[in-house]
């Protein structure tokens, strides 16, 4: 059997998350991280939702919402969620963590780990992670003055 090269430019399109409440969730990232809502419609019962971060013309998170039998439980700190199979987290990567950070606290936002180190060699400058409502994390993550924009290690 041959095997053939899967495409170069294969890139990711968009990732989704299931969300009880679509408004809801469209609601805070909205308000508390500034995205945009690129287009909403419905389909099989199912709320979509997509959304951009400020400025940026590809949709990144597609909130799925409605017809959730269980729910993902809370953490307080992502290192615990680490020995569960799935979604852990969205990286969102940001100019100034201590800046974003400092403006999310101002706007509520649940911090989980606050400014960290990255760890050496890898690219990474700085780091955070916090939580929406509902208990998904969100890494925020600055580049290392040397790595170019988007690329880790």
């Amino acid at each position: 059997m041959t095997h053939r090269m899967l495409s170069a430019e294969m890139q990711i399109h968009h990732v989704a998350l299931r969300v009880a409440d679509a408004a809801a969730s469209k609601a805070w990232f909205v308000a508390m991280l500034n995205f945009r809502v690129d287009r909403e419609f419905s389909f099989g019962g199912k709320d979509f939702v997509w959304l951009c971060p400020p400025e940026r013309k590809a949709p990144v998170i597609e909130l799925i919402g409605g017809g959730l039998l269980a729910s993902r439980p809370a953490y307080e700190n992502p290192l615990d969620s680490l020995g569960q199979p799935g979604f852990h987290h969205i990286c969102l990567q940001v100019g100034d963590v201590e800046q974003v950070l400092s403006e999310l606290r101002h706007r509520g936002v649940r911090i989980l780990i606050d400014v960290m180190a990255g760890a050496p060699g890898i690219g990474v400058e700085k780091g955070a992670f916090i939580a929406d409502p509902w208990g998904n994390i969100f890494e925020l993550l600055q580049l290392a003055h040397d790595s170019e924009p988007g690329a880790i290690g």
